[in-house]
């Protein structure tokens, strides 16, 4: 963020529309509205039209703006990470950037043969370590456009300026960045959503290995990390605390992880490192359910 500016961080799921809004004055982030809307119908991003998907953004947004207006207009979204494919590929540092994009692109069309992957924009990260593989290796993560083509006209439409399209594990892990603790050698975090569990490990501050792995119950979760912890474990992995972010998290998940692990999971306030609004520190979104802001307050962050 720009001195100068201020930004709306939205985080759209599947069932509602969070707000974390950040103001600038006096050249300090000061967070200014923090809120959020449940859609009156689910959405099933697999198969509902686009026209449903806008008109339900397109309603949130007006409520959350007649409860309290909004005076930014700059704003970045945060996605579900099931709207994302993901991929670790290996990596040929000799290509330009656009190259590497077109490669992956080629990679991609192999292994998922059945998608058109010019609907598709790529972004990728090298992978840190060689606990996975003893090549170079790229984390990628692919969006359809079509995703970004209803943001866009959905900002349009209301005045906004876009500013970036996220993915909600990684802009929750950038409240990890924010608050300093991402400067650790090794950290790991999931995020559980209706839908899916991502597994994101970082080494030194960048991106060593992430993982979609779905859920159809809450029942699983407790298995599946403690799998996950395991199987790092054997690539010499091995850790003492780990972040817990998403849509369905809570202190008491939080402790009985901790006690099926023998691990400190940690849940999140992403609003420890920036001021608040007066008006804020007896809002319940802020005193109560802080933890669940953090892909908004991320986003919203993202530089």
């Amino acid at each position: 963020m720009n001195y100068h500016d201020s930004i709306l961080g939205f985080s759209l799921t599947s069932v509602k529309l969070q707000l974390t809004e950040v103001s600038c004055k006096q050249n300090e982030f000061i967070v200014s509205h923090l809120d959020e809307v449940y859609f009156n119908q689910e959405i099933d991003f697999e198969i509902d039209k686009e026209t449903k998907i806008s008109s339900l953004l397109q309603s949130a947004f007006e409520e959350i703006n007649i409860k309290n207006e909004i005076t930014s207009n700059i704003v970045s979204f945060s996605l579900p990470q099931e709207l994302f494919m993901t991929a670790r590929l290996p990596i040929e540092n000799s290509l330009l950037n656009s190259d590497l994009i077109e490669e992956f692109r080629w990679q991609l069309s192999i292994m998922y043969p059945y998608l058109n992957w010019n609907d598709y924009v790529i972004r990728y990260y090298e992978a840190e370590g060689k606990h996975f593989s003893s090549n170079d290796d790229a984390i990628v993560f692919a969006l359809n456009r079509k995703y970004i083509k209803i943001i866009h006209d959905f900002c349009l439409k209301n005045n906004l300026k876009l500013k970036f399209v996220d993915h909600s594990h990684l802009t929750s892990y950038n409240i990890l960045m924010m608050i300093g603790i991402e400067k650790t050698e090794r950290l790991l975090s999931f995020y559980i959503s209706q839908k899916i569990l991502s597994v994101l490990v970082s080494l030194n501050g960048k991106l060593d290995y992430y993982e979609d792995i779905p859920i159809k119950s809450g029942h699983e979760i407790r298995s599946i990390i403690t799998g996950k912890l395991d199987e790092l474990l054997k690539n010499q992995l091995n850790f003492s605390e780990a972040f817990l972010f998403g849509e369905m998290i809570s202190n008491p998940i939080a402790k009985a992880l901790s006690e099926a692990t023998g691990i400190n999971f940690i849940l999140v306030n992403p609003f420890t490192q920036l001021k608040v609004e007066t008006s804020l520190l007896t809002n319940k979104y802020y005193t109560e359910s802080n933890h669940f802001f953090s892909s908004s307050a991320g986003v919203a962050a993202r530089i």
